[in-house]
């Protein structure tokens, strides 16, 4: 078994939540790791892009020496992850040096290579001299309902049309380990054809309480910093997976094609953090975000980018009268 995650501990330390079990990889050898659960988003073609980078940094993590804490990781996707298969991660151990070591971590399903990460980790240096982008002034996260609530809400109202909630439903139904608080108070009409905007941003935490290594706290973080990041592309053009009518047009593919994460200082990923959510470019069918992740005094502690298929068409428009 891993040690980065694991089943309870005596002292409470850890929960076993849903993001641990979801982490949770089996050692089947030196080096060589098997994932116990895999998440399918609905409507996904294959397994939830963030578990299988937090499956890998978890990977990763357990062939460097305690000191040793990452600071950045490069990933690609390689094909869609089959969740009724468990996920094969092997370590390389490219590099252990005084200050840094490197490792590259290859996932694999039925003996074709499905992902690909190269992590680097450091001995902390947190006495250098550091700068940062400030933190945007948004809502505070306890004024603002978390996306399970504003489903329910939504599913509860009755001007929402039946077959609506019943998609809605099936997303309440979904086994989340992750909390989400929207800065923006979105409507029905914000979900189905949003205002174009190239920027989103939210709250995110897990749900429940994890232990103090922070280890741990950084592969989750991992895991939740594909949640959402790529749809600030087709926002931008005022598309959500929910558009089916309107000006604006809908989303027909979306696919992760690369990952890349930067971890400036130590985080808590059971505690509130904003996630700074931004696209400066699509085009070929391909989107580029970026993404900056802040504790909530403002300390700016992870940073992402992502590229991506995104592929939309047009909406039929309705006939005028």
């Amino acid at each position: 078994m891993s040690s980065t995650t694991g089943p309870p501990s005596p002292d409470g330390a850890t929960n076993n939540t849903i993001i641990e079990s979801m982490l949770d990889l089996e050692e089947i050898d030196k080096d060589l790791f098997r994932s116990k659960r895999l998440w399918l988003p609905m409507g996904a073609r294959g397994v939830f892009g963030g578990n299988v980078v937090g499956q890998a940094l978890v990977a990763a993590t357990n062939t460097v020496s305690k000191e040793y804490s990452v600071h950045s990781l490069h990933s690609y996707f390689l094909l869609p992850g089959d969740h009724a298969v468990p996920i094969v991660y092997h370590v390389e151990r490219v590099r252990d040096g005084k200050s840094y070591c490197t490792r590259t971590v290859t996932a694999k399903q039925r003996g074709k290579s499905i992902f690909v990460c190269t992590a680097s980790f450091q001995v902390p240096a947190p006495q250098s001299p550091s700068h940062q982008y400030p933190m945007p002034n948004v809502p505070h996260h306890s004024k603002l309902p978390n996306s399970e609530e504003l489903i329910q809400s939504m599913i509860d109202d009755p001007k929402v049309p039946e077959k609506f909630t019943e998609i809605l439903k099936l997303r309440l139904a979904e086994p989340l380990a992750l909390e989400f608080k929207d800065t923006r108070q979105n409507s029905l009409r914000d979900i189905t054809n949003p205002p174009k905007r190239t920027e989103q941003m939210f709250w995110i935490k897990c749900k429940g309480k994890l232990g103090d290594a922070l280890a741990l706290h950084q592969c989750v973080v991992a895991y939740g910093s594909d949640h959402n990041l790529l749809g600030t592309v087709p926002l931008s053009h005022g598309a959500t997976w929910f558009s089916r009518k309107g000006p604006n047009p809908r989303i027909t593919m979306m696919a992760s094609l690369d990952h890349s994460m930067w971890f400036h200082c130590p985080f808590r990923a059971d505690e509130w953090m904003l996630y700074v959510c931004e696209s400066p470019r699509s085009g070929c069918d391909r989107g580029l975000t970026f993404g900056r992740i802040y504790k909530e005094d403002g300390t700016l502690a992870v940073s992402v980018a992502q590229e991506g298929v995104v592929r939309m068409k047009e909406n039929p428009m309705e006939p005028k009268l």
